[in-house]
């Protein structure tokens, strides 16, 4: 189920406050999911404008953890519409959160620092024109901390993102791709996110508070 709802993404954020901040490093590559069925350990939303949205797991040959890849399979949403798969339990400040996606007409990325369904931070990357932008909500409102260009030469790229108190760096490929001031730092949850029409693929999701 698709919700959009605070409680969706504040809710469990909470519980993680009252447990502690995990400093664990979590990896999810998705090959142990059940084919054509959402991932265990997400939950999913709706940010900014509502939309339809419909996660996967999905199976190809040339994803980077063999064989299987999570992927946002709703074709037609608007374009102000952001899709997140939210990892489940584990809240997110400082550290390295990474992805890789895949090339093929969608926007797709990061969405970070979630505190609910108005405050968030979000890295998307244009996948067939290399665009790349980081947004941060607050009380729903977006304002863009940075862009640049991403080089699509390859059929799955690493979407990385290093995070400081207000530094935030971004790397593509292991290159430097943006650098940006966080002007509200804030532990949230994490995970991986689309905005408007295309069918985004996800794969080696990884989370680790420790790697700076």
């Amino acid at each position: 189920m698709i919700r959009s709802k605070n409680t969706v993404l504040a809710g469990l954020a909470l519980a993680c406050v009252a447990a502690g901040l995990s400093a664990e490093r979590i990896r999810n590559h998705f090959d142990a999911d059940g084919l054509t069925l959402p991932p265990a350990f997400f939950d999913f939303a709706v940010l900014g404008a509502p939309g339809p949205a419909s996660w996967k797991v999905l199976s190809a040959e040339n994803v980077p953890s063999p064989t299987r890849y999570l992927s946002q399979v709703q074709p037609k949403r608007p374009a102000d519409s952001i899709a997140v798969a939210v990892r489940r339990n584990v809240l997110f400040e400082d550290g390295t959160v990474s992805v890789a996606l895949q090339r093929r007409p969608s926007r797709a990325g990061i969405a970070f620092r979630i505190a609910d369904d108005s405050n968030f931070r979000v890295l998307l990357v244009d996948m067939a024109s290399g665009d790349a932008r980081l947004a941060a909500y607050e009380n729903g409102k977006p304002a863009e901390l940075a862009r640049g260009h991403a080089n699509l030469d390859r059929d799955w790229s690493v979407l990385e993102i290093v995070t400081n108190g207000a530094r935030i760096l971004v790397r593509w490929n292991g290159q430097a791709l943006l650098d940006a001031a966080d002007p509200k730092s804030a532990p949230g949850r994490a995970g991986v996110a689309t905005a408007g029409p295309g069918m985004a693929g996800f794969d080696e999701f990884i989370l680790d508070p420790q790697a700076k």
